[in-house]
């Protein structure tokens, strides 16, 4: 097969690009950013440049269709919120059959915090109360906000959440028709994380893990596979009522009785990927739907630059510098896999992120989803 990988800034973009690669497939790599990490991967994958969809649809739409015809390529992996643009780009230029990903309305209904509780209800999942805000809220509505979590409908990276907010603070949010926000119930217990892959509904590949090192509310760079069946549950069901292919993640909350609420709903890649090594196997599950056993329980993945960056001083404020070390003995860097170029590159990204940040007054996570992210407005 030819595929082309999208979102080349991302790890997970890296491994994906092992992954196909390792299977035998001819693998190419495009983003609207020119990603070092990317382009020092040893078999040297043809690197191409879009425009940035956020503000260029109609070329971005148009160098899509244009890649797709001229290059031939049998599959398309979106691996950030590209994936949004992506999809309304396929359906534009009639190539949806060859997207690793369900058609918008499906991709937006998964992502809003407003409507994806209520796919929960559908399939008959737990899911946390929610009220959608169109208006600025009046803290005096919400007898108990010590209880409840804020968040806009459409963010990411935790992005302006507010958890049990003070009047003050609730205050300040300012929702609309058009940047609607959402208050849920807080659900209390341990964060779990999954990623799944799935073709016409059946999941082919799961992960359940745990965060054990990330900057803030932010992905996780360091993480533990876990063993817990009711995220893959989550998954299976939501796979089998909507039918779609693609790939999707969950934040949940695993409460005090065993039970998991799912939160948030990313459908899209994320760090779980990683668990399963770049090894050709993730790419059969991928493209063709075959099944992929997750790692054990217990199973440590770690991002070594951003370990070193970030997690020595966390963990240094913390007083967990002997855990941050044993978790960064017993686990394995996903980043490098032995490829000293693509480590080197990786820092290169991040100082490209960091300065992009300071450009635009943005925060370096924010910075990480520059000219990709998609907030819901309708894309024409």
């Amino acid at each position: 097969m030819k595929v082309l990988i999208t979102g080349a800034r991302a790890p997970v973009a890296i491994d994906l690009a092992r992954a196909f690669h390792a299977a035998g497939h001819h693998v190419e790599l495009a983003d609207c950013i020119r990603p070092f990490a990317a382009s020092a991967l040893p078999f040297s994958p043809a690197l191409h440049r879009l425009p940035a969809p956020c503000s260029h649809f109609d070329a971005f739409a148009s160098r899509m269709a244009e890649i797709i015809t001229h290059g031939r390529f049998d599959l398309v992996v979106p691996t950030c919120e590209e994936v949004f643009w992506l999809a309304a780009a396929a359906e534009r230029g009639h190539w949806t059959d060859r997207l690793l990903a369900p058609e918008l309305p499906l991709l937006r209904r998964l992502h809003s915090k407003a409507e994806f509780p209520l796919l929960l209800a559908e399939c008959g999942l737990k899911a946390p109360r929610t009220m959608r805000l169109d208006t600025p809220p009046d803290p005096t509505q919400f007898p108990d906000l010590s209880s409840l979590v804020f968040k806009p409908e459409f963010s990411r990276f935790a992005t302006h959440t507010l958890i049990g907010p003070s009047a003050s603070a609730l205050a300040r949010v300012n929702a609309s028709p058009n940047h609607r926000w959402v208050a849920q119930q807080r659900i209390h217990g341990e964060e779990i994380c999954s990623w799944a892959v799935m073709h016409g509904g059946r999941t082919t590949a799961h992960i359940a893990y745990r965060p054990r090192w990330r900057h803030g509310y932010a992905a996780a760079y360091g993480m533990e596979a876990v063993d817990c069946p009711a995220a893959e549950t989550v998954a299976r069901r939501i796979g089998e009522v909507t039918g779609m292919t693609g790939q999707i993640a969950f934040d949940m909350i695993l409460d005090a009785v065993g039970e998991v609420w799912p939160i948030e709903c990313n459908p899209r890649a994320v760090s779980g990927l990683h668990f399963f090594d770049a090894k050709p196997e993730l790419a059969q599950a991928m493209a063709f739907g075959r099944s992929l056993d997750p790692p054990a329980s217990g199973t440590l993945r770690h991002m070594a630059p951003a370990m070193a960056l970030l997690g020595i001083p966390a963990a240094t404020s913390a007083r967990k510098l002997t855990t941050l070390w044993d978790d960064w003995r017993n686990g394995f860097d996903v980043i490098a896999r032995g490829q000293t170029a693509v480590a080197l590159g990786s820092l290169a990204d991040a100082a490209q992120f960091a300065a992009l940040a300071l450009r635009k007054r943005v925060s370096p996570a924010g910075a990480t989803t520059d000219g990709i992210e998609w907030d819901g407005r309708p894309i024409v």
